[in-house]
């Protein structure tokens, strides 16, 4: 089974069932965790070699539509 727009009408209602039932487990914002901080982790660095086989292997990954760029705020 797959998530998505693409999803049978018959997995995709019993998903939304499920989720419903449980909607207590979930936190819909940070005002709902408390005592857990958000952590900022520092940008790491690596060398040219490396980050150009990363960036090669992004790409691929970009263009499958495996992975999508998200924008977090700061």
């Amino acid at each position: 089974m797959q998530l998505g727009l693409k999803m049978e009408a018959s997995a995709r209602h019993s998903l939304l069932e499920l989720l419903q039932e449980y909607r207590d487990f979930f936190a819909f914002g940070p005002e709902e965790m408390p005592g857990i901080d958000p952590v900022i982790q520092k940008q790491r660095y690596i060398g040219p070699e490396r980050a150009a086989a990363a960036t090669t292997k992004l790409q691929k990954l970009l263009e499958a539509g495996f992975v999508r760029e998200c924008q977090y705020p700061e």
